[in-house]
């Protein structure tokens, strides 16, 4: 079989094997937003952020590796087709990662496999020296994935923490010069994934609205969900997602690969959070849609909404120059969804939160 090669430039669109990847990728989320379903405590929603931490660190690795990998050849091609089959195995064993069996270490094996193609599939690209710093470090975070997946489920979160820790503080220890970033490629594909991601969101909250008998809660209450994700995708991709490209662009090549990292790694790290629980939540408030929300559900498309805001708003500083303190403003207006649940139910806090993120797109103007 043929491997990849070096290429002298990083990709400029998005290939239609990488939309591919990235359904994958949205399956592995909606398993992680499952567990939170099943466990809407405080506990589940840092079992799940620590899942999407996980997940999230290499799914970005293959974003950068595709940016700089030559699809048009067989060989990266089934590189990158056998990098999805261990993602795809990892994301059917997260729901009963936490639980007794064998499904953790399912998962570790499956996460190993999936740095060590990525690993092995970036050696052949312009990003080889840098690989060889960083990959070390991916490979020693995958053992500890595989380690969590053994031990006693109450230590897997603490043992996937570490795991996740690891790969966030790596690009500090050992550096990430050497990888080539393509703004416009980059950009095109993690907004790729997002609307995808929120998509997605809208299918789970119409899937439960559909369950319920009363046409109020089916139209309605689906209706309101839909005005949310709207918001969620307007104040992303009105603007941002191309000033985000030409910010990048116009950085030096040394600038950029921090940028992209800060931008397109740690903040759409806290956006994909919210984005995750909110539709959980959203979930919650059809369920209980003309009665009063209770105990952490209530907390959760207020705190999912406020973490996609405050997300993005870490975003664009990674970028820009100033904070765009209307959406941190804003961020901190959506627990008011809290009391709206609270007093009435899902009806009203589905409103109060459509209201915020429409205000929020009102505001959109930003300092350059």
């Amino acid at each position: 079989m043929s491997t990849s090669r070096a290429v002298s430039a990083p990709a400029e669109r998005v290939r239609t094997l990488e939309l591919f990847f990235d359904l994958v990728f949205v399956f592995a989320i909606t398993q992680v937003a499952a567990v939170l379903t099943a466990a809407p405590t405080v506990g589940g929603l840092g079992r799940t952020a620590v899942l999407l931490a996980i997940i999230w660190w290499m799914y970005g690795g293959y974003a950068w590796l595709t940016n700089a990998l030559d699809l048009a050849r067989t060989g990266p091609r089934l590189l990158l087709l056998t990098g999805m089959a261990a993602y795809f195995v990892m994301s059917l064993a997260v729901p009963r990662f936490f639980a007794e069996g064998p499904f953790g270490l399912v998962f570790g094996l499956a996460y190993l496999a999936v740095v060590a193609v990525h690993m092995a599939a970036f050696l052949g690209t312009s990003g080889r020296a840098a690989i060889v710093r960083l990959g070390s470090v991916n490979l020693a975070c995958a053992v500890l994935v595989v380690v969590a997946g053994v031990v006693p489920p109450p230590a897997r979160p603490w043992v996937l923490l570490g795991a996740a820790v690891l790969h966030y503080v790596s690009p500090q220890l050992v550096g990430i010069g050497g990888f080539v970033v393509g703004a416009g490629h980059f950009v095109e594909r993690h907004g790729l994934a997002l609307i995808i991601l929120l998509g997605e969101s809208i299918i789970a909250v119409g899937a439960v609205a559909s369950e319920r008998g009363d046409a109020l809660t089916l139209v309605l209450g689906s209706v309101l969900a839909l005005v949310v994700s709207a918001g969620m995708w307007w104040i992303y991709f009105d603007r941002e997602d191309r000033d985000s490209e030409r910010l990048l662009d116009a950085m030096p090549p040394q600038r950029r690969g921090p940028a992209a990292l800060l931008s397109f790694g740690y903040a759409y790290l806290v956006m994909i959070v919210g984005v995750t629980t909110a539709a959980v939540g959203m979930k919650k408030a059809i369920t209980y849609f003309t009665e009063p929300l209770h105990d952490f559900e209530l907390w959760l498309m207020p705190l999912g909404l406020a973490a996609y805001l405050v997300g993005l708003a870490a975003f664009h500083r990674s970028l820009a120059t100033a904070w765009p303190w209307s959406r941190l403003v804003a961020a901190a207006a959506a627990l008011l969804c809290v009391p709206a649940g609270l007093v009435a139910g899902g009806w009203l806090m589905l409103l109060v939160g459509a209201v915020v993120l429409a205000a929020a797109v009102l505001t959109n103007g930003r300092p350059r």
